[in-house]
């Protein structure tokens, strides 16, 4: 009797020793499925993009831009160049104005500008799309610095922003980033001699 409990004791604490073993290993198993490399993963990137700068209350810009982009890894990258160039159109804030006998303060308005970004790609997702077909995309941010030309001056500028991407195969992407932009004028210290933007855009760009 005493031999027998002995087993039975000795299977119980084995059968403890396996199924917490067996439990780990398909959660091991299940993690290596579910967790994949990209399926795109370029290093060389041009992309063209249309834009809205839409902060002047008197004067927005529709812009158009162009860049170059080099991925160092799946995460980072360096938005080497992108120039812009603004075209102005009014708005109707100005002959309100001039009916109760008022004028706008001159701002200065961005005519184009350079920039060059850190980009980061935390957040990369494969998704359906109707059940039917799958999608890639990923979410990005950027900082860094460039350039200004400005109606009256030419100014260095901060930016930071944000966007994401939804890649159509392993050559083209569709993409939409909103960016701040701070051109920084020569009395800064002295009375925040700062025009703000904030630029809009959608584009594509092809890599590889």
């Amino acid at each position: 009797m005493r031999k027998a409990t002995s087993l039975l004791a000795f299977a119980a604490v084995a059968l403890c020793l396996l199924f917490p073993s067996a439990g780990f290993a398909q959660a091991e198993d299940y993690a290596a499925k579910v967790v994949q490399n990209r399926k795109f993963d370029p290093t060389h990137e041009f992309g063209v993009n249309l834009g809205w700068l839409p902060l002047d209350a008197f004067t927005k810009g529709i812009s158009v831009s162009g860049q170059y982009t080099l991925h160092f890894s799946e995460s980072w990258a360096w938005e080497v160049v992108q120039f812009f160039y603004s075209f102005q159109y009014d708005t109707s804030l100005a002959d309100e104005l001039e009916d109760f006998d008022l004028a706008p303060t001159p701002f200065e308005i961005v005519d184009f500008f350079v920039t060059s970004n850190a980009v980061w790609k935390p957040l990369y997702w494969k998704g359906s799309w109707l059940n039917d077909t799958l999608t890639y995309g990923e979410i990005f941010f950027v900082a860094g610095g460039g350039y200004g030309w400005l109606t009256r001056s030419a100014r260095p500028a901060f930016d930071a922003g944000g966007g994401f991407r939804i890649y159509a195969g392993p050559l083209f992407s569709f993409r939409f980033d909103m960016r701040y932009l701070m051109f920084i004028g020569d009395n800064i210290f002295e009375d925040f001699d700062v025009k703000d933007e904030l630029w809009l855009g959608i584009g594509t760009s092809i890599a590889f």
